[in-house]
């Protein structure tokens, strides 16, 4: 609609802009003539006949103030000794003071069309020709609807495409994590990738001696799933998990101890330094233990810190990192539990 609006102004400018000159030209301005006279001038403006210059425009209109007073005379013809004395009557006021010389009237400069020998008296609204005419005005409308209705639907698929992209990009771009496992649970239960179907899981690598990291990303979790629980579409739901990535140290008794700390819902698995590998490798998960540990001398273990959200069919839906908090994570789980339910599946 700006674009339209801006070809209005300019039009309109343009055309004003046309008539203040021509009058110019013939030293009259712009508010001393009437609506159909700059209608008049518009149109000669547009014409497809040559341009007159100001020389030809002033005799034609002087050709045709002469015509007018010809008529005038014949029809209006006093007698003559009354012309006798207003002649006397001029010519002794004209010895006082200078007559002062008239301007040619509106219709003297641009006198008005004929049709059949009788001028056209009554005043135009539009011209018959030019951008200002009806049919000069009804085609700019067409063409400004026609631009407005394109923009529109333009606009309209540039947004269906870009929807489009990004469902494609959300489908295709899925990591290839998770998959078979087998571990204990702090109870020595075994627990394989089929124990986690059927609910949403968030599962998170750590080990029971992080002084820092892991208890922060896990009270994180809890958070979470605090706000989740507050929500009776979502309680229940979602089921924590804590892997442990130091099986050395992290027996299931000492998985156990250390979840006391944190939410009750936590399952925590461990098994041997082989059982933890091959999950950790299934869950795209980096870890390391220092190359040169003796006896019992404590240790660090560096790993990725990111916690996964899988799906009841055991699917990677998304990755949340440590840059996440409990209310982003909380929000992301809701709205993923809700695409799932409305599928006609139940949690």
């Amino acid at each position: 609609m700006r674009v339209v609006g801006t070809v209005l102004r300019n039009s309109r400018q343009i055309c004003t802009g046309l008539v203040q000159h021509s009058l110019r030209v013939q030293g009259t301005s712009y508010a001393a003539v009437s609506q159909s006279t700059r209608f008049a001038i518009l149109n000669r403006a547009y014409s497809t006949d040559p341009p007159k210059s100001p020389k030809e425009e002033l005799a034609k209109s002087e050709a045709v103030k002469n015509e007018t007073s010809n008529t005038e005379a014949v029809k209006d013809e006093k007698p003559k000794s009354e012309a006798a004395k207003s002649d006397n009557v001029k010519t002794e006021s004209a010895q006082g003071e200078k007559p002062k010389e008239e301007k040619p009237k509106d219709s003297e400069r641009f006198p008005s069309r004929t049709f059949g020998g009788k001028s056209e008296t009554k005043e135009r609204l539009f011209p018959e020709t030019g951008p200002l005419s009806l049919p000069g005005i009804g085609i700019f409308l067409t063409t400004a609807i026609g631009l407005f209705v394109y923009f529109n639907y333009e606009k309209e698929r540039v947004g269906r495409e870009r929807k489009e992209k990004m469902s494609r990009v959300e489908t295709v771009g899925k990591a290839d994590v998770g998959g078979r496992f087998e571990l204990v649970d702090q109870d020595h239960q075994t627990f394989t990738e089929k124990n986690m179907l059927g609910k949403f899981h968030v599962v998170y690598f750590g080990f029971c001696h992080c002084p820092d990291i892991c208890p922060e990303e896990m009270d994180k979790i809890g958070d979470a799933l605090d706000l989740l629980d507050k929500n009776a579409d979502t309680k229940d739901t979602v089921q924590p998990v804590f892997i442990s990535c130091d099986p050395q140290r992290d027996t299931p008794v000492e998985v156990k101890s250390y979840l006391k700390q944190f939410h009750p819902k936590f399952i925590g698995l461990t098994g041997t330094v082989e059982q933890v590998r091959t999950t950790c490798k299934a869950y795209r998960v980096y870890f390391s233990k220092p190359p040169k540990v003796v006896g019992d001398q404590d240790y660090l273990v560096d790993h990725a810190i990111y916690t996964y959200l899988m799906d009841p069919d055991g699917i990677f839906v998304e990755v949340y990192g440590k840059d996440k908090n409990a209310q982003y994570m909380a929000d992301d789980i809701a709205k993923r539990i809700k695409k799932f339910k409305d599928t006609g599946r139940a949690l």
